[in-house]
């Protein structure tokens, strides 16, 4: 299936956007959410790692960013590039073009090279936003990228109140590292190890979101 975004999987950048609107970001954490950090000392760390979080808005990015002072690159679906505008500012923030429900391996291995160079990858296992605000089952690419990787995990849970109403109540629960020997991959493993990985963290992902209920 042909892409119809220009992205260059070829060139990898840390573009500064969100350090430049951070203050904006902060300004409307505080007047239209509520937005409360748990464990940002669990983001305290260095070299490359994945970011694995549920998906309840389109501003989750927005409040995983702002937990910590370092730049994480997004997998995001290819529809959000389409327009020219909206593409240029989410590139700004990192975030790259994948195409859904057919393995799309340039995303992936774009994904896999960040986190080998040392960056930050932000995934969300379940794929789309949950349309109720609850945890989903997990697809299997994160546990493929951690696999390929060797990248330990940092499961984050946002829970979002009321999603419609000012001053909601955000919670930002970012929980401990999973070390990457602890999701089970052996050598020449299948894919089923894979999904129990990718079950593995979306479990914990879950029961930190039950901690903010």
């Amino acid at each position: 299936m042909a892409k119809s975004v220009n992205f260059d999987y070829s060139k990898f950048h840390n573009y500064k956007m969100l350090d430049k609107i951070r203050p904006i970001c902060s300004l409307l954490c505080k007047t239209k959410f509520k937005v409360e950090f748990r464990g940002q000392e669990n983001l305290q760390r260095k070299g490359g790692f994945i970011i694995a979080s549920n998906h309840v808005s389109a501003l989750d990015p927005m409040f995983i960013g702002l937990s910590s002072d370092r730049l994480f690159h997004y997998i995001a679906k290819k529809e959000l590039f389409e327009n020219p505008i909206m593409a240029k500012a989410i590139i700004h923030l990192n975030a790259f073009p994948v195409v859904r429900g057919i393995g799309d391996m340039d995303a992936v291995n774009y994904s896999i090279e960040l986190v080998r160079r040392g960056e930050v990858l932000c995934i969300f296992p379940e794929g789309t936003r949950s349309p109720d605000g609850t945890p989903k089952q997990a697809k299997s690419g994160v546990g493929y990228i951690a696999r390929a990787t060797r990248a330990d995990v940092v499961p984050v849970a946002i829970y979002i109140e009321k999603q419609e109403k000012q001053g909601t109540k955000v919670v930002v629960n970012i929980g401990t590292v999973i070390p990457n020997s602890e999701l089970g991959f052996t050598e020449g493993g299948k894919s089923k190890e894979n999904k129990a990985a990718a079950k593995l963290i979306m479990d914990r992902i879950t029961s930190l979101w039950e901690e903010c209920k």
